[in-house]
Formats: C-alpha cells, structure tokens, sequence
C-alpha cells in the first residue's frame, strides 16, 4: 500500500458494528494483514472499499463452516469516532 494509507502519526484498529476485534496496529497494512487472517481469506485480492479517511471496510469471503462472516473496520481510533462509532467500543477488552 502506498505512503497516503499509512500514517506514523496514527495508530489502526479493526473492530465491527459492535466489537473491538484487534489493535492498535502501527501501519494499514499491519491492520489489514490480520484482518486478512482472521477472515481467513483465500482471494488474491482482498475485497477493501475506503469509507472515508482513515476508515476502510474489509469483507472476509463466505464461510461454509460459519455461513457468514462479519465485515471488519480498520480504521484509526479518529476516523472511527468522526464516523459515529461510540468511544466505548475502544474500552473493550480483545479476544
């Protein structure tokens, strides 16, 4: 990924609608490497659509174990919050 997705100054987390999934990261691509693996993703390509800065949405494939998987927000902690995700969210312990 280029320079323009990754921020020194920033710190990126993934987390869903309602979950704290993992974080912070350092890079984007930290974030979205492990995105990539707890999605367990077979694709060449990832499918990530860009929300808006700093906020990307990353969609695992379908599972045939789990019939659906959630998407996960990698985002900086300030994108989310700019985004209308509770500050609390962020309190939550990681699994």
């Amino acid at each position: 990924m280029g320079q323009a997705l990754t921020k020194s100054s920033m710190k990126w987390h993934i987390i869903n609608h309602r979950d704290y999934i993992d974080g912070p990261f350092d890079t984007y691509d930290e974030a979205l490497h492990e995105a990539r693996y707890l999605g367990k993703e077979t694709r060449v390509e990832p499918r990530v659509s860009r929300r808006t800065a700093d906020f990307y949405v990353y969609k695992p494939p379908y599972d045939r174990e789990e019939h659906w998987q959630p998407e996960y927000w990698i985002c900086t902690k300030e994108a989310a919050l700019a985004q209308g995700v509770r500050q609390e969210i962020f309190m939550q312990p990681t699994f």
